[in-house]
């Protein structure tokens, strides 16, 4: 019988996490954190669409902005004038 080694049966399990923790969503917390550490507050409305955040907020200079989120990475896709 083939028996596959500790180590290697380790290193899976240790890369399977790895891809799932790359999958988890940010919570609401997490993503208020990251907003504010780039300048943003006074955020009024967060909304999520799918795989993206839809924020309303100012931003550094006092401008309203709307926001578009991935809501896996954080990363900002899209940020335009709010009415």
């Amino acid at each position: 019988m083939n028996m596959i080694p500790r180590s290697i049966l380790l290193i899976l399990c240790l890369f399977s996490s790895f891809g799932w923790a790359a999958l988890t969503r940010l919570d609401m917390p997490a993503l208020v954190k990251l907003l504010l550490a780039q300048g943003y507050h006074d955020i009024r409305e967060i909304e999520l669409e799918g795989d993206r955040f839809e924020v309303s907020t100012l931003d550094a200079k006092e401008q309203k902005v709307q926001l578009s989120i991935d809501a896996y990475t954080g990363e900002i896709t899209q940020q335009k004038e709010a009415d």
